[in-house]
């Protein structure tokens, strides 16, 4: 009964009940989160977008539904959702495609490198580029967009261009280390 209080209090508008729903919901979330995603950014990521959404929809919230399945169907749309976006990415694609060509068995050594560390490695490698260079490096390596149109797009030349570009690419490969390299290579080159 407390539980349904909470929810309308939340509906009204109260934080305090909001946190309580929280305290209460959260960490029961964040393990059926973590179960599907196995990591721990992506899982708490996902539960605190689920409350912000609860807590922006909190007017249109049925208080004699299970608050529960509420959270929980929320957090699997979003998963959903994120598996989604990822499998539209071209770094995705083109890693798939890989797979598909080369037709990876269990004991391939391929098969074990982790593509999630290979994007997180990814990720910290574009961190030490300036915003100029990875905006450059993510238009061409991950959006596909020619230098000629990242040229005109950011009304730069040309040229200027491919030397961003190239000194960007050369620290993304010293930062990934030999493992991120092949995949470097299977994506990028």
């Amino acid at each position: 009964m407390q539980e349904k209080q909470y929810i309308e209090g939340l509906m009204n508008g109260s934080y305090k009940d909001f946190k309580m729903l929280y305290d209460k919901f959260s960490s029961n979330l964040y393990g059926f989160v973590f179960g599907l995603v196995k990591s721990e950014t992506m899982a708490k990521e996902i539960v605190h977008e689920t409350f912000i959404k609860v807590w922006i929809n909190r007017e249109n919230i049925n208080p004699d539904l299970s608050f529960k399945s509420y959270l929980f169907k929320i957090s699997k749309n979003r998963i959903i959702d994120l598996y989604r976006e990822q499998l539209s990415n071209p770094v995705m694609e083109d890693y798939l495609d890989y797979c598909d060509s080369i037709q990876l068995s269990e004991n391939n050594i391929i098969s074990k490198i982790d593509y999630d560390a290979f994007v997180e490695r990814l990720e910290l490698a574009k961190n030490k580029l300036t915003t100029r260079q990875r905006e450059i490096f993510e238009m061409s390596k991950e959006q596909g967009i020619s230098s000629k149109e990242i040229a005109q797009q950011l009304n730069i030349s040309e040229q200027t261009t491919y030397n961003i570009l190239s000194t960007a690419v050369r620290i993304v490969k010293e930062e990934i280390g030999v493992v991120g390299l092949l995949l470097f290579s299977i994506f990028f080159e």
